[in-house]
């Protein structure tokens, strides 16, 4: 076989690995974006109970305790939300910039990183949210009447219950595992791949178990990570 014949396909079988991998970045990408999207609006929300002048001027004439843990969640809600917007725009900005304009293999460099920095991202999503959650209760027992405000306290811990179960269940459902996904693409080189491709074209039609030998060649010799 052809020097030349082996590089070509080489370099076509490391276009596909890299094509597999950009469509993983559009997933993170979207993926990023969307977690983005949802916690700059629950940072508004945030935004608007800490500063609302009915509740300050409630949360003055009360407990101190209870000022403490009213601006405790609301701020701590802030602070998480704020975290997930700016580091979800930034890795979705940059992690696609290095992969087009990095070096050699930026592209899987870049598919790394975003997946890393993904779970963080999420964390402070689900925390803020908790914190949001925690601080309806609070604002609802400071300008409600008690029977209302058990009243909401029970809802929301209903509501919070539901979520997090259905939030663990869809988890567990899609959990791909720790060897899953594309990390796992292997490099074939050119020789053995056009050996394998032989060994399928020569006996294609005449014998089955020499098809399956070909298969075969393909799948067991993918010894290196690209």
């Amino acid at each position: 076989m052809l020097a030349a014949d082996r590089r070509a396909v080489d370099s076509e079988l490391q276009a596909q690995a890299v094509q597999i991998k950009n469509i993983e970045m559009e997933n993170l990408d979207r993926y990023l974006q969307s977690i983005g999207t949802q916690a700059s609006l629950i940072t508004g929300f945030a935004v608007t109970i800490a500063l609302s002048s009915d509740l300050i001027s409630i949360t003055n004439t009360c407990h101190p305790l209870i000022q403490l843990l009213h601006y405790g969640t609301i701020i701590t809600c802030l602070s998480l939300e704020f975290y997930c917007v700016q580091n979800s725009t930034l890795v979705s900005v940059f992690g696609p910039t290095y992969a087009l304009n990095g070096p050699r293999g930026s592209m899987h460099s870049a598919v790394k990183a975003m997946k890393e920095e993904r779970m963080t991202i999420l964390y402070a999503f689900g925390g803020g949210a908790i914190m949001f959650g925690a601080n309806v209760i609070i604002v609802a027992w400071l300008i409600m009447r008690p029977f209302s405000a058990a009243l909401s306290t029970l809802i929301v811990v209903i509501t919070g219950y539901f979520i997090s179960t259905s939030a663990f269940r869809i988890g567990k459902k899609f959990y791909l595992g720790e060897n899953m996904g594309t990390d796992d693409i292997k490099k074939v080189k050119a020789g053995e791949y056009l050996n394998g491709v032989r060994v399928v074209e020569t006996s294609r039609g005449i014998d089955e178990r020499r098809i399956e030998k070909g298969l075969n060649v393909l799948r067991n010799n993918s010894g290196q990570s690209l």
